[in-house]
């Protein structure tokens, strides 16, 4: 059976798991991608957004690929989107339509009032899905599988989860022609992920949700085994020569053995420059060390907030700032450029928490701060953190699983949008001032003069013109553009040039 995937904006390795094993299954599989120009969590320019809307041509690849089952992966911010393309499709098609993801995770219930929406999977969904298929084919939908929810007219199957895949050897690699062949320079590059799972369960993550969802699973990180992840780089670097290797996982750092025999093969094997996340509390010079000698170029750390009460109690995290500052300096000494990232506008986060960090990053610097705004993902432990010091009421709560938000603009009683703005201006300015005048900037409130602009005005040039720009996920970011601007351009200047001649022959 030919089954299609829909998603948009960025490379997926959860659907290039998916198509493998349903390919391995005796299935067909296709990606339509929508590049969502313009329009993402980074940019969102409206009048852009919509001349470079793609949904026509993502429309027509579904329609002309008669699958018999279209398959969404769906995160919270594009939840809408992939709603409004479900409907479109099946105004026109009787297809079976399956949401699978973190936000279908999270809410099931929720995701399955809408009509388009067929089945929800829930948790790792490789097996379920390949069950799925193979019922559709048979033309005898079985409703009893697990991992599965379906919506029977107005009655709603709930199945119950099968145990997490413990044995991460037995998946085929990543189907990464489903990207590869679309947007060939993507080959430069390789992402993998070595292992599911992670040791924190930080409140705002998705491993809160996956922790919640499999409770007795006491075995929260699985690892592939070192033979099977060389395995899989060596015949995509012989399949695709790629330059640089970006390693997924939530916390690569976690498994200090592992670690140490895969640097020594990784150096041997494959030896092109890798990117990776780690935390804090797992980085010691030992760690870095081995980094090092497999070729990391760059070690983005989870850092969020240096308030220490904010991080233990708001995120459940478990770093000291003096283990915050040993790893910077590892990173130093060690020639790793230290990427440290960062959120603001959390529940109860005030001026001086902000200014604490910009204090902690002027005087321990790194290579790059990243600021991200909070996210409140459904039904995830932060959300009720939020309710109960009265951040977020009810109303609001139910809004992040029918409508989730983008951003943190909702926000009551925190910080205000304006303020968060020029927060977010000014720690953006440590990776481009002076520790002494920045001193000068912050002592003198001078951030509170900022003008109201955009954050992202900034950090797209400083990261085109930065070393951060050899990171996979930035450079696809730009290659994506690159691809697919002119393609849009062409279709829309083809179909002027018809509407002027068809009105001239009138």
């Amino acid at each position: 059976m030919k089954i299609i995937f829909v998603y948009k904006g960025f490379e997926n390795i959860g659907i290039e798991y998916l198509s493998s094993v349903l390919k391995e299954g005796g299935h067909k599989t296709l990606l339509a991608f929508d590049p969502g120009l313009f329009y993402d969590q980074f940019i969102k320019i409206k009048p852009l957004g919509r001349f470079f809307d793609y949904s026509s041509q993502l429309m027509k690849q579904v329609l002309d690929y008669s699958p018999g089952l279209v398959a969404f992966s769906v995160v919270s911010s594009d939840y809408q989107w992939a709603l409004q393309t479900a409907r479109e499709i099946k105004k026109r098609t009787a297809v079976h339509i399956n949401f699978g993801g973190i936000h279908p995770s999270s809410v099931p219930e929720v995701v399955l009032k809408n009509q388009c929406v067929d089945s929800v999977i829930i948790g790792e969904g490789e097996f379920a899905l390949l069950e799925l298929a193979n019922s559709l084919e048979k033309g005898n939908l079985d409703y009893s599988i697990k991992n599965i929810w379906f919506r029977d007219g107005d009655t709603i199957i709930k199945n119950p989860l099968r145990p997490y895949i413990e044995d991460l050897d037995c998946l085929p690699f990543p189907d990464k022609g489903l990207y590869y062949d679309l947007i060939p320079k993507y080959k430069s590059g390789y992402a993998v992920i070595t292992r599911r799972g992670c040791l924190n369960s930080c409140s705002y993550c998705h491993n809160n949700i996956w922790d919640m969802r499999y409770p007795r699973e006491e075995k929260r990180v699985r690892l592939r085994s070192l033979e099977n992840v060389f395995a899989e780089l060596n015949l995509a670097k012989k399949r695709y020569g790629f330059k640089l290797l970006r390693v997924n996982d939530d916390l690569f750092t976690s498994d200090e053995n592992w670690l140490k025999e895969f640097s020594r093969r990784y150096e041997k094997e494959i030896g092109v420059p890798l990117y990776c996340f780690g935390s804090p509390s797992t980085v010691n010079e030992r760690v870095i060390a081995y980094l090092k000698k497999a070729g990391c170029y760059q070690l983005c750390l989870g850092v969020q907030s240096i308030n220490m009460k904010t991080r233990s109690q708001i995120l459940y995290r478990r770093d000291t700032n003096e283990q915050i500052k040993e790893a910077i300096g590892l990173c130093r000494r060690y020639g790793i450029r230290c990427v440290a990232d960062n959120i603001i506008g959390l529940p109860g986060q005030s001026e001086e928490d902000i200014l604490e960090m910009a204090r902690f990053y002027n005087q321990h610097r790194v290579d790059r701060a990243c600021v991200f705004w909070l996210i409140y993902f459904p039904r995830t432990a932060i959300v009720d953190t939020a309710l109960k010091m009265g951040v977020l009421n009810k109303e609001m709560a139910r809004s992040l699983e029918e409508n989730p938000l983008a951003t943190a603009n909702t926000l009551q009683n925190a910080l205000h949008k304006k303020e968060m703005l020029r927060y977010h201006l000014l720690l953006l300015l440590l990776n481009f001032i002076p520790p002494r005048i920045y001193n000068f900037i912050i002592n003198r409130k001078l951030y509170r003069y900022f003008p109201l602009i955009n954050p992202a005005l900034i950090e797209i040039p400083f990261t085109m013109l930065s070393k951060d720009r050899l990171d996979i996920a930035r450079r696809r970011y730009y290659i994506r553009y690159l691809y697919f601007m002119p393609k849009i351009l062409k279709v829309r200047i083809s179909s002027a040039v018809n509407r002027l001649f068809n009105l001239k022959s009138k």
